[in-house]
């Protein structure tokens, strides 16, 4: 005696268990799926999930839609140099103002973001600098600066850069432990708090123009890069800001290069639902020094 397997009436499916030597047909039978009914009575058991689910969709969608967002002009004027010590090692000097272009109002200061880089071989580097940050508030052009925080961050870093053809690759990762100086919306108080921050920047760049030496030389630069809030009091905000990046760099001299390009920010404030965008111009003067 066997077990078989057939279709009943009903359009479910049934094993033969029990089976008559005289006639070979089946007097006991499972029933191990569910028939057609069956199935549709369950696909009706679920609809009350389904709608509970849609219900939570309607209920959660109006919180999404209440974002506030406000809309800022800057513009950056910055200083980066590069100051080789040898093939290897080498000090990064960066000063930047931060401006909004209504009133000329400043928003940032950074005086000065320094680091000293190694290089690792096989387009790879490793860096580790200081930076003293000055924030104004209110974040309001139309207002006057009533408070300047100051903020002491320490950072490292490590980039990989490739090339592909002739396009530029380039991967930076960056750590930022930031000591921020406590304050109310009038005034310093004592004491600072701190916030970990972790950056990775994703970078193209690709020659327009090719010259013999820098000179005359003229290349686009693209990049992305994201920046993650860490820390246990961090709440609402873990994701901070995400800047895109498009420019134009051209070649003044073997020591100078001017960059103009235009950076979007989007950068989300510590309450979760309101946010800045940012359009801003930014100016950089890069100065490449040869010190050995």
């Amino acid at each position: 005696m066997q077990n078989f397997k057939y279709n009943t009436p009903r359009g479910g499916l049934a094993s033969c268990i029990q089976i008559d030597n005289g006639t070979n047909g089946c007097f006991e039978s499972i029933h191990y799926q569910y028939t057609l009914a069956n199935h549709s009575m369950n696909r009706y058991k679920y609809r009350p999930l389904i709608w509970a689910a849609l219900g939570m969709a309607g209920f959660t969608s109006p919180a999404i839609g209440q974002k506030q967002v406000t809309k800022q002009s800057q513009y950056w004027i910055r200083y980066y140099g590069k100051y080789k010590l040898s093939d290897d090692w080498g000090v990064n000097l960066e000063v930047e103002d931060r401006r909004y272009f209504k009133n000329n109002r400043q928003s940032n200061w950074f005086l000065p973001r320094v680091a000293v880089e190694r290089k690792l071989g096989s387009g790879w580097a490793v860096g580790a600098g200081f930076t003293y940050y000055l924030a104004s508030s209110p974040q309001d052009p139309e207002q006057e600066t009533v408070v300047t925080a100051p903020e002491l961050r320490p950072h490292q870093y490590f980039t990989s850069t490739q090339k592909l053809g002739k396009l530029g690759v380039q991967h930076r990762f960056q750590m930022e432990e930031r000591w921020i100086h406590n304050s109310t919306s009038t005034e310093l108080t004592s004491g600072y708090h701190f916030q970990g921050r972790a950056r990775y920047r994703f970078q193209l760049s690709y020659p327009l123009v090719e010259t013999k030496s820098t000179v005359g030389s003229l290349k686009a630069v693209a990049f992305d890069e994201i920046l993650l809030n860490l820390g246990h009091n961090i709440v609402n905000n873990t994701f901070d800001q995400n800047r895109i990046y498009a420019g134009l760099n051209y070649g003044i001299s073997k020591s100078f290069q001017a960059e103009l390009g235009y950076m979007n920010w989007f950068q989300q404030r510590s309450s979760g639902n309101q946010y800045y965008n940012r359009d801003i111009l930014r100016f950089t003067l890069y100065h490449t020094l040869k010190l050995y």
